[in-house]
């Protein structure tokens, strides 16, 4: 049994070693193993795309820590408006009867920037996993009220990342997530990517009275960037609505700008029934995420007698501390043409990775928006991707690799300085790794 070596004073500990030691014995982090936290980066401080460890060491922040982090650190204005809420009314629940004014103003201004005229409604979570199983739980519950009970199964696809609850394991679509955790969620069928055929084909397998939804983001992010051809969505829209199936965009990364427009369907004019979203709406300065439905799926909702009310409930869904700092982040994002920037900046970004194209160890490189990846030939490079990623933190960026791909995402405010040193490293870690 492992025993605490160390006792912070003042909830301070000095020193690497120490906040290392201390990390060992008591922290158990997302998709932990040991080996993984050997070295680990202990960050301390940001401002903008940069980071800072304990150590003083500086790196680029390449994938906005987690994709969401994208009006960059030490943005004061958001920690001034969270600390400004939290001294009139940090939290009060949202449940029978009760309520408070910044989680009603960002409701109603998230139904001015949503697509369409139709996405009016929006029930708060804490993030993208509880914003799946939202979404889950409500097209099941608006099919059984439309007095299909047997409209449960969801359709997702390989690749696809929509969070790691039950019920969003079920639907992620990367192996890796579901062995040895026990049975899989029931109702949940994943098809290749990419393929509104094998959509069609899942949906007629047990007819399309048994499918209640298909959920898909706009560009596939945690799977390794993988953007769409251009008709897929227009058509999966079309095929939806031919078998009276929902359609679920997962913008949890692509909303709010990430793609360089609002939302990520917007490139290809599709609006869905149901967008789940998380990440991009507080840039990470406070956990928030939520789903926008159509009127059609509220007013079945609200229709109810008070013992079928809609039995679905999180303790700090519309918590008032984080819809207020949502409310400057967006206030933030419009202020300074942060989706415009978006945009060009991820131009630059996709245009600068194309080289890497030629190069005899790299399968290919991929970008959409503020988004790109670099996937190397499987077994061209000892490591693969987790050998680029090291080598890139050596030389001064942080990002995250799948398998034998490197991803990128950073942050709308990154400057093109930042951005061409970005480039530098990963052109400079790319001939390290690959001998030259």
């Amino acid at each position: 049994m492992t025993t605490s070596i160390l006792t912070p004073v003042d909830g301070r500990v000095e020193g690497y070693d120490a906040l290392l030691a201390l990390d060992h014995a008591h922290l158990l982090h997302p998709q932990h193993h040991p080996a993984d936290h050997a070295e680990a980066l202990i960050f301390d401080r940001g401002e903008g795309a940069v980071l800072w460890d304990v150590r003083g060491h500086r790196y680029l922040d390449g994938l906005s820590c987690l994709w969401n982090v994208n009006v960059g650190h030490g943005r004061a204005e958001l920690a001034e408006a969270g600390a400004a809420q939290m001294r009139r009314l940090a939290f009060v629940n949202s449940y029978v009867g009760s309520s408070n004014e910044p989680a009603i103003t960002l409701a109603a201004r998230i139904a001015r920037l949503a697509p369409g005229t139709h996405l009016n409604t929006t029930f708060f979570t804490t993030g993208g996993a509880e914003s799946s199983d939202t979404a889950f739980k409500t097209v099941r519950r608006y099919w059984a009220l439309r007095g299909q009970p047997g409209k449960v199964k969801v359709i997702s696809r390989t690749n696809g990342y929509h969070g790691t609850t039950i019920g969003a394991t079920a639907a992620t679509g990367l192996p890796v997530f579901h062995p040895l955790w026990g049975p899989p969620a029931p109702g949940f069928v994943i098809v290749p990517p990419m393929d509104v055929d094998a959509i069609e084909a899942a949906i007629l397998a047990d007819g399309p009275e048994t499918v209640a939804a298909v959920i898909a983001e706009p560009v596939q992010g945690s799977g390794g960037v993988y953007p769409p051809p251009a008709d897929y969505f227009p058509r999966l829209r079309a095929l939806c609505d031919r078998y009276d199936v929902l359609l679920i965009a997962d913008e949890v990364i692509t909303g709010f700008g990430r793609t360089g427009t609002s939302w990520g369907l917007d490139h290809w004019g599709v609006v869905p029934d149901v967008i789940s979203f998380a990440k991009g709406i507080t840039s990470g300065y406070q956990p928030l995420g939520g789903i926008i439905i159509s009127d059609a799926i509220r007013d079945v909702i609200y229709d109810q007698p008070p013992a079928q009310r809609w039995w679905h409930a999180y303790t700090y869904s519309a918590h008032a501390t984080c819809c207020a700092v949502a409310h400057a982040n967006l206030d933030l994002i419009e202020r300074e043409g942060l989706v415009a920037r978006a945009g060009a900046l991820g131009e630059r970004l996709v245009a600068g990775l194309a080289p890497l194209a030629g190069h005899p160890a790299v399968r290919e490189v991929r970008g959409f928006g503020l988004m790109a990846a670099v996937e190397f030939t499987a077994g061209a490079v000892p490591g693969g991707g987790g050998a680029l990623a090291k080598a890139m933190r050596d030389r001064g960026l942080f990002t995250r690799y799948r398998n034998d791909t490197v991803m990128f995402a950073p942050p709308f405010v990154t400057t093109d300085a930042e951005l061409d040193e970005l480039l530098g490293i990963t052109r400079d870690s790319v001939r390290a790794v690959t001998g030259e």
